[in-house]
């Protein structure tokens, strides 16, 4: 069932929007804060703006390294990829793990919780980065690896389109569950506000590429959004520096073909409903600016991503051989195989 006619009206007040949304303006560095790294110890680092990383638990994966794939070129198979080995964003997760109450005599049984959670995470290699109720900062993963933390995802942005985002975005785990609706302690909103801007500082990552799992999460098999439901809402984007990305159309919808169903908006809200609404408008749009009905411009979305499913390394493995100096890949007529050496 296509849900995009069940949104409660009146519910959502989404402003009209222009034929195909222009992009994001190109943010100022100075926009961004510089942050350094002050210290680092056995065990720990710490940064100017007074973040603290506990290391002790970090573990290696596969390296870093991911295709790019062209927004064009995909009405004339000419598309094209290219690898890159830098992360573009940021995906915010909840653990679902047990939790305790927080106040000063469940102490020990937070900290059990805690390392225990810790400790599950690293042996499998989940995320990036971990945020106890404490607002304890752990790394996970090196941040020059791959993590298990997205599965089947997707994203889109001016330079590009992504495809399951265990590479391409940073996971941030925060330890709290999703129902009922995540409370996270102000500890974790102070240490994850940090978080967000030591990464972003350091990686040029722009604000609308900071996202929840929610928003990126989809299930290729029934070609629907919300395989995981992760900040479905309530995510606290503001008190982390950041604009209510819930308001971003949602690069599933228009980009690549899913659909969203009743169900998943009975676990959502208005806030995520506008990125939901936003999707659909564009891909209207850009249905009509191709002379096709929304259902089979959806139809021809999901062809595309399928070729970009096919196209992807599997973990470890290079996209091209670069003989030439270059890491770009050009696709001509049905060829969508990338070349692939370990």
């Amino acid at each position: 069932m296509v849900a995009g006619d069940t949104i409660p009206r009146g519910s959502v007040r989404v402003s009209p929007i222009p034929p195909r949304l222009p992009g994001p303006p190109p943010e100022a560095a100075a926009s961004r804060p510089e942050i350094w790294l002050v210290e680092e110890r056995s065990g720990s680092e710490a940064y100017s703006h007074g973040l603290r990383i506990d290391t002790r638990f970090a573990v290696s994966n596969w390296k870093r390294s991911y295709p790019v794939f062209s927004h064009d070129g995909w009405q004339d198979n000419t598309w094209r990829l290219h690898t890159a080995t830098e992360p573009v964003g940021i995906v915010y997760h909840t653990t679902e793990s047990h939790l305790a109450p927080f106040d000063r005599h469940h102490n020990g049984r937070l900290r059990r919780l805690g390392r225990w959670l810790l400790e599950y995470v690293a042996k499998q290699k989940a995320y990036h980065f971990l945020i106890d109720r404490f607002g304890r900062v752990y790394r996970v993963v090196e941040e020059t690896d791959a993590a298990n933390h997205a599965g089947h995802s997707v994203w889109a942005d001016q330079a590009g389109l992504y495809v399951n985002l265990n590479s391409s975005f940073l996971g941030v785990a925060f330890e709290a569950q999703s129902e009922p609706a995540a409370a996270l302690t102000p500890a974790q909103i102070s240490a994850g506000r940090q978080l967000t801007e030591l990464l972003r500082s350091k990686y040029g990552i722009r604000p609308e590429n900071c996202l929840t799992h929610a928003q990126v999460s989809v299930a290729p098999s029934m070609r629907r959004v919300g395989n995981h439901l992760d900040w479905g809402e309530s995510f606290p984007f503001e008190d982390i520096g950041l604009p209510d990305n819930y308001a971003q159309p949602l690069a599933a919808i228009h980009r690549f073909g899913f659909r969203y169903t009743a169900e998943f908006l009975e676990v959502t809200g208005p806030r995520f409903w506008k990125g939901l609404l936003l999707g659909d408008e564009l891909l209207r749009q850009d249905a009509a600016a191709v002379g096709l009905g929304p259902g089979e411009y959806r139809n021809q979305l999901q062809g595309k991503y399928r070729k970009m499913v096919a196209a992807l390394p599997k973990p470890g493995e290079r996209l091209v051989e670069e003989t030439d100096g270059s890491e770009e890949q050009d696709f001509q007529g049905n060829e969508h195989e990338a070349r692939r050496k370990q």
